[in-house]
């Protein structure tokens, strides 16, 4: 308490105190949003990207009968597979995950009636979706390989480790009959519209996001009856093959030679290249570009601010230094008490400013781009204290680096300057 009184009785610490609860105010403002969609972008999917291309299918003409193309679009499939360096190939249902992805939404019930709602994202029965994706199993008695084996179509669904928790509180549904509300033609009603009706689990697997920003639903796997014409084939790459460099060797073999009567390969691109011009284009907005910009723009600023603050306050008490040189002190014993005085400034100050931008967040809320409807996904940030220690804590290192770097230099110039120059300059 001495040594807080002993430090604010220093005009220039009031002056240095007040600006640093000001850029706490500022800068807790400007990076929450910032620290939040950085987190959420950088989520793991749930499934390897690094070692999968995708390839755009197109079809030279019109009017040819729908099997003639499926079986065209397999000779494709099965041309890729050939190549030394794919392990396994795989025919999506519809847009692969990942790839602004259009899914039919629905609700799953448990025995209390409390319901998840979810985005179903079709496989085809006896393919290879999942050991392409590499997304595990959880059920021991069915190995990724058979998880798309001994479907019934619209009937069969294959839940995610979140969904399952979330409806039952364990994974081990495997077996079970779950109530569910989809979407589309009732044939009891002759109606299209919601109805419910009952699904068999087939296994549980882990986590999926198939949008990397999307947290209102959990992912849910149902069997589709076949895939449409025009849709992208997804490959896997045997280990160590590079993507980007897979991409560019075999860009023009692929687009030029893959190809059958009626339908080619019109483009060819890594699921990470996808993935980050998705983001791109919506998660990295006008609004969050805004929002780096402004916490680059107070973070530039505060550097520059406090750093010079910093300095005319340390050079100020170069005679201080030099009178306790004088009275035998070390020069570390001085170089630390320059370093505690501005760590215990910059805490205080921290700490008021964190208290003043609580009362703006309790009114205004936090930030909450990326709010969850599902109970069953839950990150650091869907908890108001949490969200708030979370960032206070990233402020406060911020600040107190930049505090700490304004202090070390000219407190270690002073410290090793001789105690007569010390007290001349003076």
């Amino acid at each position: 308490m001495k040594q807080i009184k002993e430090i604010f009785r220093r005009s220039t610490s009031r002056w240095l105190a007040l600006e640093l609860i000001l850029v706490t105010f500022t800068l807790w403002w400007a990076f929450d949003p910032v620290i939040v969609t950085n987190y959420v972008t950088h989520l793991p999917l749930g499934y390897d990207v690094d070692r999968m291309v995708k390839l755009d299918v197109a079809i030279l003409t019109e009017g040819i009968a729908v099997n003639e193309l499926s079986n065209e679009e397999e000779r494709l499939l099965q041309k890729v597979q050939e190549m030394d360096e794919v392990e396994l190939a795989y025919r999506a249902h519809n847009n692969p995950m990942g790839y602004n992805t259009i899914t039919m939404p629905g609700f799953f019930f448990n025995d209390k009636g409390d319901s998840i709602q979810t985005q179903r994202y079709g496989f085809i029965q006896d393919s290879k979706m999942f050991e392409v994706y590499g997304i595990h199993s959880l059920t021991p008695s069915v190995p990724d390989s058979e998880l798309t084996h001994d479907c019934e179509w619209e009937k069969t669904v294959i839940f995610t480790r979140s969904l399952a928790m979330g409806l039952f509180g364990t994974i081990d549904v495997a077996g079970r009959n779950v109530l569910g509300m989809k979407y589309g033609w009732d044939e009891e009603s002759r109606t299209m519209g919601w109805h419910k009706e009952y699904f068999h689990i087939r296994a549980v697997v882990e986590d999926v996001r198939y949008q990397t920003y999307d947290r209102n639903y959990a992912t849910l796997f149902y069997c589709a009856s076949g895939a449409d014409s025009g849709i992208p084939i997804i490959l896997r790459l045997r280990e160590g093959v590079n993507a980007e460099r897979f991409v560019q060797e075999h860009q023009k073999e692929i687009l030029n030679e893959i190809e059958t009567e009626h339908c080619y390969i019109r483009n060819i691109q890594t699921a990470s290249e996808a993935k980050d011009k998705q983001l791109g284009s919506i998660v990295l907005g006008r609004l969050t570009r805004r929002n780096l910009l402004i916490a680059a723009f107070f973070a530039t600023n505060m550097a520059f601010g406090v750093l010079g603050t910093l300095l005319m306050y340390t050079r100020q008490r170069r005679e201080e230094a030099g009178v306790k040189r004088a009275f035998g002190a070390t020069r570390w014993s001085i170089f630390w008490g320059f370093i505690r005085e501005a760590w215990l400034l910059t805490t205080i100050c921290v700490i008021i400013g964190c208290i003043i931008y609580f009362q703006f967040a309790a009114a205004k809320g936090l930030f909450d781009g990326f709010t969850s409807r599902n109970p069953a996904v839950r990150l650091w940030f869907d908890d108001f204290g949490t969200h708030f220690m979370v960032v206070s804590l990233i402020v406060y290192l911020i600040i107190l680096c930049a505090v700490l770097l304004g202090t070390v230099i000219p407190a270690w110039r002073i410290c090793r300057s001789e105690i007569t120059a010390s007290l001349r300059e003076e």
